[in-house]
């Protein structure tokens, strides 16, 4: 399938491997990271509700960076099922929702009796667990979650498309966090799929934005968000482009081994803003005469919140809902459960063409 509906779209490759393994009545398929380059799908014990719960059918799961960042071995793997960036439909009713209704689920669990729970920061809470991470993810074919976490799809938004919704919430935060307004100068660097989503969320504010990318496949994603301004991740061409048009604000969304909150220190504007979202594998440096000098605010993103005046995974799906065709256009690879292992090396491998891969349940 090649999705279409806006200019430098990038085709959508739906790929077939494999055949569905044979499971009982009482067992599902779950995918495990179990060292580096691995990942095992197996028959487990399909999962009861209890409590607040409910049953989600899972309809498709995104591969996340941190998924990633695990299967690389820059962590040891957790010992449950991946798979944060959950949509599906309910296989248990709610007092509010009937069996069917399609939902997208935001992963955190928090303690919901601290007070950064009770101010809508679940991101914050020092108890929080996480789908995917500390207690079974979405990479399965069904998953038990608690009713707070779900947020029912937009009746004109396909399930296809709210896959997108978990990572676009990360942009909306971000965005928040960097207080981004009409007339801003941006620059984000990084194009992966946090970088461009957080690239169309600060264009919609009304600002000007310039997004770094390394591959050919992200630039032509980011022309097909509408993003005006592309240039090349090297530190020259960078350094170029902020010389050019002064960024009031910079988004990091690269971390890894390198040091691009220091570039975004070089580059940004003497009291300006820096918000970073990526995650670094190793301590970094910051010239601390220049920090002092242009007396920049630095500040860390951590997914997203519940904070007034809304969550920001309902501002995601509302975004999702006014543009899905040309947010759609980041998923360039669906891949059946079956051959989830395929769809971590597509995902790990740039020279693919993968931004956004998405696992099909």
């Amino acid at each position: 399938m090649t999705n279409a509906g806006c200019p430098g779209h990038l085709p959508t490759v739906i790929l077939q491997w494999g055949k569905r393994p044979t499971t009982t009545d009482h067992e599902m398929r779950a995918a495990f990271c179990t060292g580096t380059g691995a990942i095992d799908l197996r028959s487990v014990d399909s999962p009861i509700p209890s409590g607040d719960e409910v049953l989600l059918a899972v309809h498709a799961c995104g591969i996340c960076g941190s998924d990633l960042h695990y299967y690389a071995g820059g962590d040891p793997p957790p010992a449950v099922c991946l798979g944060h960036e959950i949509c599906g439909r309910l296989m248990t009713p709610t007092e509010s929702w009937p069996v069917g209704t399609p939902v997208v689920v935001e992963p955190l669990i928090p303690c919901g009796a601290c007070p950064r729970c009770a101010a809508g920061e679940p991101n914050l809470c020092l108890r929080v667990q996480i789908l995917g991470s500390m207690r079974h993810g979405g990479l399965a074919d069904t998953v038990c979650v608690p009713r707070q976490t779900l947020y029912p799809v937009p009746k004109t938004l396909d399930l296809d498309v709210a896959v997108l919704a978990e990572p676009l919430a990360v942009a909306v935060h971000a965005v928040r966090l960097a207080a981004v307004g009409s007339g801003d100068e941006v620059m984000v660097l990084g194009a992966g799929s946090i970088g461009l989503l957080t690239a169309f969320v600060a264009r919609k504010t009304g600002a000007s934005v310039t997004i770094s990318a390394r591959h050919q496949p992200q630039r032509a994603a980011a022309a097909a968000l509408g993003i005006p301004h592309v240039v090349e991740s090297d530190d020259a061409s960078v350094r170029a482009a902020a010389r050019a048009r002064r960024p009031d604000i910079v988004l990091e969304t690269v971390g890894g081994m390198a040091n691009t909150l220091e570039l975004g220190l070089r580059i940004v504007r003497s009291g300006g803003r820096i918000v970073a979202l990526g995650k670094f594998s190793r301590p970094i440096t910051l010239d601390p005469l220049r920090f002092l000098m242009k007396e920049v605010s630095i500040v860390s993103s951590m997914t997203y919140s519940r904070k007034e005046p809304q969550a920001d995974f309902t501002t995601a799906l509302e975004l999702l809902a006014a543009e899905p065709a040309r947010l759609a256009t980041l998923v360039t690879h669906r891949v059946p459960l079956v051959d989830v292992d395929q769809a971590f090396a597509l995902a790990a491998d740039k020279t693919s063409g993968s931004i956004k891969v998405v696992v099909q349940v």
